[in-house]
């Protein structure tokens, strides 16, 4: 529940204040490619190279070369969000290039990283806004972006079109939900004035939204190759939660000089930590009590403005309620449980989608390419039981795959309202 009261919905005139845009949770204008104020040219140095440093497992030695900057010339929020993003892809490629996990960041990174994180409401680790919400470019002025062929990472750890494509299409799906966000809060306030055809229209578009970002995850496959993925970029995702296999028994030291500095497990980087399909959730006031709190966790690697939009709307969400004290309305009721079928579905399509990426590659031989690299993909993947005799396979966030996977799928279709 949000700290603060609310008894009234968030207009569309609101949104900006949450950090939504046309765009939904990806911002109004692209990111920025590069820090305008040269002083931070070091960093832009490093993240021009990023990918070649990482393969030559030369990017330890360069960020120890690297000055401790502060963050006086960072100016616009878009400024701040570039670094942020910089500083969690630099962290994320110290820790884990190299025959061994490091399990200390050195300070011209964690000084930095820590203040940058605190002013943006976010961990400092690879989130989903560092890696997709402020990771992205349009090929050209104006451009859809629904379409994930229109836009382009920023940045990537492997420097591959496999890597960039994995992020896109995440971001094609938040900017097809910027009209979904305005159709259901217009639901929402429709509830209070008992207006009948617009609850009904809102649910339909939701189901609508729900088969148009399904198919958008399924074009994954048209550029990105599911071993790439496993192998190559999947350890750059990874967290230091959980990651004991991995080699980071007591998570990473982010080291601030001078004998200061503290130990932080965070998870890596996730589509749970995505607002969109929590949005969606709250909407529909799907409960995921089952979830051991997975949920509400993710709200802190999320920017603070947009947790904040997700505990109101959760704190008034209204349409369920009504629906349930409506039933006798065959079209209310039918459309309320073709929009949770249709959220359900989704996360269906998820779970093969892992399927493909994960589950499957962690059974098949390494590719040949890939056998000078210590495979840290599937050191993070694969955690002992107690007794060392089964694996489970893991996802970046830390939670164990599918069982998780499924059991947020199926209360979603818990939601359903039964007559």
């Amino acid at each position: 529940m949000s700290p603060h009261k609310i008894d009234i919905l968030p207009s569309p005139a609101a949104l900006s204040s949450y950090g939504i845009s046309k765009n939904g949770f990806l911002p109004a204008d692209a990111p920025l490619s590069r820090l305008p104020h040269d002083y931070y040219q070091p960093w832009e140095n490093i993240m021009k190279d990023l990918p070649v440093l990482i393969e030559k497992q030369q990017i330890r030695q360069r960020i120890d070369e690297l000055p401790t900057l502060d963050t006086l010339h960072l100016d616009s929020e878009a400024e701040w969000q570039r670094a942020y993003s910089m500083l969690a892809v630099f962290t994320q490629g110290y820790v884990w290039t190299g025959p061994e996990p490091s399990e200390r960041l050195p300070p011209a990174i964690s000084i930095p990283f820590l203040e940058i994180a605190e002013r943006l409401e976010v961990h400092p680790i690879a989130t989903y806004a560092a890696l997709n919400l402020w990771n992205w470019k349009p090929l050209e002025e104006g451009a859809d972006l629904t379409q994930p062929e229109n836009m382009v990472a920023v940045h990537t750890a492997t420097g591959t079109d496999d890597e960039s494509w994995f992020l896109i299409i995440s971001n094609a799906m938040e900017a097809r939900a910027g009209l979904l966000i305005h159709g259901m809060l217009a639901a929402m306030e429709a509830v209070e004035r008992n207006d009948l055809p617009t609850i009904i229209y809102g649910l339909e578009y939701f189901k609508q939204s729900m088969v148009e970002i399904g198919k958008l995850l399924e074009r994954m496959d048209e550029r990105c190759n599911p071993q790439v993925f496993y192998h190559t970029i999947r350890p750059f995702l990874a967290g230091s939660m959980n990651m004991e296999a991995a080699g980071l028994p007591n998570g990473v030291f982010y080291d601030e000089g001078e004998g200061k500095g503290s130990w932080r497990k965070y998870r890596g980087g996730s589509n749970g930590q995505s607002s969109l399909l929590q949005f969606c959730d709250a909407v529909l006031s799907v409960n995921h009590s089952r979830c051991g709190g997975f949920h509400a966790e993710m709200r802190r690697y999320m920017p603070g403005p947009h947790a904040r939009f997700l505990d109101d709307i959760e704190a008034i969400a209204n349409i369920r309620s009504y629906v349930d004290n409506h039933q006798d309305n065959t079209e209310l009721l039918a459309a309320f449980n073709e929009a949770v079928a249709a959220l359900s579905g989704f996360r269906d399509k998820h779970i093969a989608l892992v399927t493909r990426y994960i589950i499957i590659p962690s059974r098949m031989a390494k590719p040949a390419h890939n056998i000078k690299r210590t495979d840290i993909a599937s050191a993070s993947t694969k955690i002992s039981s107690e007794k060392g005799q089964t694996l489970e396979l893991r996802g970046t966030g830390g939670t164990k795959l599918i069982p998780f996977l499924r059991t947020s799928r199926d209360e979603t279709s818990e939601t359903a309202v039964a007559r």
